[in-house]
């Protein structure tokens, strides 16, 4: 799964919308939606404009980059996690994503063009 598409994923489930209803907004059917998820496909721009009007922050989705660092607040746990993350050496980052691709059932992040030093900066 590419990175485009872990994204999206994440973006939805943010929203808090399921795959028709971000299809819908989109102007695409369930199937597509299902297929950007999948990574096996590539939306157009018009389906990122009306996803962007669903509250999708397509710069977030493009460069993994958020336009605004605020629209994500995070709860205790994840800042708990995250400060705990920053504080590893790069090989236990590798580990700790390893993990995590492990049960999203993804590829490892090296795949997403990113290294422990980037994720964690």
């Amino acid at each position: 799964m590419d990175a485009f598409a872990i994204r999206l994923r994440q973006e939805r489930r943010r929203l808090g919308l399921n795959q028709a209803e971000l299809a819908s907004a989109g102007g695409v059917q369930k199937h597509a939606q299902l297929n950007y998820e999948k990574g096996t496909r590539h939306p157009d721009a018009s389906y990122l404009a009306g996803i962007a009007e669903a509250g999708v922050d397509v710069l977030y989705l493009l460069t993994g980059r958020r336009s605004d660092p605020s629209i994500v607040a995070l709860d205790p746990d994840e800042e708990r996690l995250l400060v705990g993350y920053r504080e590893l050496k790069p090989r236990e980052k590798r580990g700790v994503q390893g993990l995590v691709a492990a049960i999203l059932g993804s590829p490892e992040s090296g795949n997403t063009g990113e290294t422990p030093d980037s994720v964690a900066g």
